[in-house]
């Protein structure tokens, strides 16, 4: 249990600046879900929308979107800069 606790906190340490920008990014999306309006055809921002049109399928692709990136960064950007380098 302590070696988890210890790679926890590493991996908190590596990646601060995601951790901080990923938690402003949620509160941002939050309150523009919070004021947004459920009746609607078109994906923010794209199409005829304003931003009071925000529903749950742009928080979900606009939350998830970070994430994947930084997952394919995370698991692959290694390997591919070793690629690169030789």
């Amino acid at each position: 249990m302590r070696q988890m606790e210890t790679k926890t906190k590493k991996f908190i340490e590596e990646n601060k600046w995601f951790i901080v920008f990923y938690l402003i990014w949620v509160f941002i999306h939050i309150l523009l879900l919070w004021n947004g309006n459920e009746c609607k055809d078109d994906f923010w921002p794209f199409g005829d929308s304003d931003l009071c049109e925000y529903n749950f399928l742009e928080l979900f692709v606009y939350l998830t979107l970070p994430l994947l990136y930084f997952v394919i960064k995370e698991l692959i950007g290694d390997d591919i800069k070793k690629s690169l380098d030789e």
